[in-house]
């Protein structure tokens, strides 16, 4: 009996110590404060699954983001044809045997604005205006004794407004990220015609101001257009694009027999905008 009652006290005492270790033991999943931490754990655990953590940058480069929907820049043009073609031979001879000649004045940068905006997935509307400014000075010699001389010196200011359908789509584009193809027309507007005139001859000075008046003169033409470029934004998001375009102008601005407008026009651009 005695032996029986000591067994008892001694898996008492065990049972006891066991249960006071076992508390202790933080993976024991009987201990309450165990268990609710394990639960907030595994909630945790279950929102970053269900939302994934993204990886995003605190310096997001410029360069990286799209192209706005609208965007509006200042653009700069070079013609390496001149808006005129003249002849200085002076070969070229009118109905009275009189010699005929011109220079071309004018210069061949350009500049002004656009204006851009998408108007279907690949698709964007341009519309722009550019400054340009021309001139030219046309001479006449007589091949009488006296060896008159009539001198026109013009000064033309005008204004070309292309309107154009760009396409950035990957058909046809290998680089469709950034390049795209354009097509559309023009219309230009002289908006000043300054002409200085200056006659020496011998004799009578009105002589020749009836028979030669001049270059002809049309203010307004039209014109078809087509082109290539790139566009891109830097890392401080200024949108950055040149272009080569092709102008076919349908008429002629100015017009003689030793001036005309050049028709088939070779641009190139290069716009900045935001």
């Amino acid at each position: 009996m005695n032996f029986n009652r000591s067994l008892i006290a001694v898996l008492a005492a065990s049972l006891l110590a066991v249960s006071c270790f076992a508390a202790d033991d933080p993976n024991d999943p009987g201990d309450p404060s165990i268990i609710f931490w394990k639960k907030d754990k595994d909630k945790d655990q279950d929102k970053e699954k269900k939302s994934p953590k993204k990886m995003v940058s605190s310096s997001v480069k410029a360069s990286e983001t799209p192209i706005p929907r609208i965007w509006i820049g200042l653009t700069g043009s070079i013609t390496p044809l001149k808006l005129l073609h003249t002849d200085s031979s002076g070969n070229l001879q009118d109905s009275y045997g009189d010699s005929l000649s011109a220079t071309n004045a004018g210069g061949f940068a350009g500049g002004g604005v656009t204006v851009n905006a998408r108007i279907l997935k690949n698709y964007w509307l341009s519309v722009g205006a550019i400054y340009r400014y021309t001139g030219y000075n046309w001479s006449l010699i007589t091949t009488d004794v006296n060896g008159d001389a009539f001198v026109e010196r013009a000064r033309i200011r005008l204004i070309d407004f292309p309107v154009m359908i760009k396409y950035t789509g990957r058909k046809f584009n290998p680089l469709h990220k950034y390049a795209f193809y354009e097509l559309g027309g023009a219309f230009r507007d002289v908006m000043s015609h300054t002409i200085t005139t200056n006659q020496s001859e011998y004799g009578s000075s009105s002589v020749g101001l009836g028979v030669y008046s001049g270059t002809a003169y049309h203010r307004q033409d039209k014109g078809a257009m087509a082109g290539v470029g790139i566009i891109a934004k830097d890392d401080f998001g200024i949108i950055v694009s040149p272009e080569v375009r092709y102008t076919r102008w349908f008429g002629d601005t100015f017009g003689s027999q030793v001036i005309g407008t050049q028709k088939n026009q070779l641009e190139i651009t290069v716009s900045f905008g935001f």
